[in-house]
C-alpha cells in the first residue's frame, strides 16, 4: 500500500528530528579510581552525580550506572544505592535499596565486577548513594583508600565523590572492630562502568544553549553560511540542515576547528570592531527572523509540530 493510498499523514524525516538519542547506553565509559592501596576493610559508602549544565556537564538526557568493580579477599558481597546522598543513613537500611547479593573468591590483583541486577539512572544534576560491603569476617575484604582531593573521579558527565569505609562486616552494623564503624574521608578503590544517551541538537534555545561553544559557534556559522548564494549550504532547506545537525554528537566541534580566525579577531577587536559587531548582529538577527518564518511556513504546510515556536529565541 503506498502512502497515497493510506489514511496516515506522511512526514518527512527531517521533520521528525528525535530529541535524545534512541539508544539505550550510547556510549560507556568506565570511571576507573586511584588505587595507592591504603587500607582494606568491610564497606565503602559514597555519593556519585550525574552532572547538570550548571556545573559544565555535556547535553545528556540521563546517564545508567550498570556495574562496578571491586578487588580484595571479597566474599559475600552486597551493592546498595540510596537516593540523593548517603549522608545521616549509614545505619538506616529502610532507606536503601539491594541491587547486588553473590559470593566470590578472593582477586588481589584484578578487579571482580559486579554487574547490578537494577542499574541506577541519574538525570543530569542527580546524585545518589553507593554501599559497597562484604560479610567476610576480618578486614581485609575491600580496598579503599584515603582522601586525596575533593573529588575522587570526573569526566564530562560523571563525578564520584569521597565518603567513608565501613568497619563493621554486618552491613549498617553500628560496631566494628574497635568500637565506631565510620571512617571519614575516604575514598572508593575500583570501577564504575556506566552508558548515557544524549540529547540532540536541536534550535530550540534550551536545547542550543546546553551545548558547548564550539558546535553553537559552528551552528550560527552554518546558518550564516547557507543565506549566501556563493555557499553549497545556500541550496540545502533549513529544515535539511537541523537534520544533519540534529545527528552530529556534542563534540564533532571541537574549540580550534571552530575558533574565530585571528585575522578575523583583529578586525573585529580593531578599529572597526564595533562596525563589524554591528554587522553581525543584524545579519544574526535577519537570520533569526528568516529561520522563524520559514519554520511557520513549513509547519503550518506540513501540519507537523515538530518546528517549535521558540526556535526563534536561540
Amino acid at each position: 500500500m503506498s502512502w497515497e493510498d493510506s489514511d496516515v499523514e506522511y512526514i518527512p524525516a527531517v521533520l521528525r528530528r528525535p530529541k535524545v538519542a534512541n539508544h539505550t547506553a550510547h556510549e560507556s565509559f568506565t570511571a576507573d579510581t586511584r588505587d595507592h592501596e591504603d587500607h582494606t576493610f568491610c564497606g565503602m559508602m559514597f555519593d556519585v552525580q550525574c552532572k547538570g549544565p550548571e556545573e559544565g556537564g555535556v547535553p545528556v538526557e540521563f546517564l545508567v550506572i550498570t556495574s562496578l568493580a571491586v578487588r580484595g579477599d571479597l566474599g559475600p558481597l552486597t551493592v546498595w544505592t540510596t537516593a540523593g546522598t548517603f549522608r545521616k543513613k549509614e545505619h538506616d537500611s529502610a532507606k536503601w535499596d539491594c541491587i547486588y547479593e553473590a559470593e566470590h573468591p578472593p582477586s588481589y590483583e584484578k578487579y571482580t565486577p559486579l554487574t547490578l541486577r537494577a542499574p541506577i539512572r541519574l538525570l543530569p544534576g542527580q546524585s545518589c548513594g553507593l554501599y559497597v560491603h562484604s560479610k567476610l569476617p576480618g578486614d581485609d575484604a575491600l580496598v579503599y583508600d584515603n582522601q586525596r582531593a575533593f573529588v575522587t573521579h570526573e569526566d564530562a558527565v560523571f563525578r564520584v565523590l569521597p565518603g567513608q569505609a565501613h568497619l563493621s562486616n554486618r552491613p549498617f552494623g553500628r560496631h566494628g572492630m574497635w568500637g565506631f564503624p565510620w571512617r571519614e574521608r575516604r575514598e572508593f578503590v575500583g570501577r564504575i562502568c556506566y552508558g548515557v544517551n544524549y540529547v540532540l541538537w536541536n534550535p530550540v534555545a534550551e536545547i542550543h544553549q546546553r551545548f558547548p561553544p564550539g558546535f553553537k559557534q559552528a551552528v550560527w556559522t552554518i546558518l550564516l553560511c547557507a543565506r549566501k548564494p556563493e555557499s553549497p549550504f545556500y541550496w540545502l532547506h533549513d529544515n535539511v540542515l537541523f537534520y544533519i545537525l540534529n545527528l552530529c554528537k556534542y563534540d564533532w566541534f571541537d574549540h580550534k576547528a571552530c575558533s574565530t580566525p585571528k585575522r578575523l579577531q583583529q578586525k573585529l577587536h580593531g578599529t572597526e570592531g564595533s562596525q563589524a559587531c554591528g554587522h553581525a548582529d543584524t545579519g544574526r538577527q535577519e537570520l533569526l527572523r528568516s529561520l522563524s518564518s520559514d519554520a511557520d511556513s513549513t509547519e503550518s504546510e506540513s501540519n507537523s509540530n515538530s518546528i517549535t515556536s521558540n526556535e526563534s529565541s536561540w
